[in-house]
């Protein structure tokens, strides 16, 4: 933990403050053309991540779209101080926890992304409150991941630029009132969140609707559990709708570059005398991490997001009410 906060202090202090005008994208896109085989880059981001103070919660490979023959992978992970650090701002900022890495192929090679903290906390938690910390986070990163895989290092902003954190349009809004609460109970003694989460858990390992749980990320030291569950088939879609305006014969399978998007949250928390069940309304996560597919692509899948929603809502709905 030492190792990683102060590697984050210390780019902390060589970084410009971030101006609030500054764009952003949503991913970082590390490296390209990664040297080795897709399994041993995988191998070699989680050794990096971990020897810079990161726990890697999860790996998973993804789904991807018809026709697709190329792999992507998704890298759940985070710390306790990071976690605490981002959870200062309340306990509705978990949604801003875990980080993800995205290791994709591509016609030119293997490539290297991450969810980018300087984007994603404008979004969840405050524009400007986080800049300088989730900047020197990715700076972090960024170095830990180049100096753990040989590759061409690009550093660039990836996927949907913003030059604020407030997601606008159809869909859009304040991200505070994009928390949907699937159930709530009175937070009656302190083993409440546990019995809470462990029911939630339970719903999600036994549903049979091809949801995985992919992570288990337990912060009920601080008032949290997290929870991150994908399907095959709707990261396989998603991707496809991310990559359509994009495809072409020289970029068959370009939407997986999103593949740092999943899996989703499923939230426990502490919140006002009461332990509540939350996950992120499903058009604004969508619009979060895949808005760049554009406004035809999102009028073309409008029923797709709260399709995602409701399935999820069932299987933790389910494990609650037994």
């Amino acid at each position: 933990m030492k190792t990683l906060m102060m590697t984050i202090i210390i780019v902390l202090f060589v970084v410009s403050p971030v101006l609030a005008a500054e764009e952003y994208g949503v991913y970082i896109k590390v490296i390209e053309k990664a040297q080795g085989s897709f399994d041993e880059i995988s191998s070699a981001v989680e050794a990096g991540l971990t020897k810079g103070g990161w726990e890697i919660l999860g790996s998973h490979d993804t789904g991807v779209p018809d026709g697709c023959t190329y792999r992507s992978r998704a890298i759940s992970f985070s710390s306790e101080d990071y976690a605490a650090k981002v959870l200062e701002n309340g306990v509705k900022a978990a949604f801003a926890l875990p980080l993800r890495a995205g290791i994709y192929e591509d016609e030119k090679g293997i490539n290297i992304v991450f969810v980018n903290p300087s984007s994603i906390n404008r979004t969840i938690i405050a524009e400007t409150a986080m800049d300088k910390f989730s900047l020197a986070t990715a700076n972090a990163l960024v170095e830990t991941i180049a100096g753990s895989v040989k590759g061409n290092v690009v550093n660039e902003q990836a996927g949907q630029m913003r030059k604020k954190g407030r997601i606008g349009g159809m869909g859009g809004g304040d991200f505070l009132n994009k928390i949907d609460e699937i159930r709530s109970f009175p937070d009656s003694s302190d083993s409440t969140l546990k019995q809470v989460a462990d029911k939630v858990k339970g719903a999600l390992l036994q549903n049979n609707n091809e949801w995985g749980l992919k992570y288990s990320y337990d912060l009920s030291g601080m008032g949290t559990v997290i929870y991150g569950i994908t399907k095959t088939v709707t990261e396989a879609k998603a991707f496809s709708i991310a990559g359509e305006k994009r495809k072409s014969d020289s970029n068959n399978c370009s939407g997986i570059d999103h593949a740092a998007a999943f899996p989703i949250e499923v939230v426990v928390y502490k919140n006002e005398g009461q332990v509540k069940v939350v996950l992120m309304d499903g058009m604004y996560r969508m619009k979060m991490y895949f808005e760049d597919a554009g406004k035809w692509a999102f009028m073309k899948n409008m029923t797709m997001p709260g399709k995602i929603e409701k399935e999820i809502v069932n299987i933790v709905s389910s494990g609650l009410d037994n």
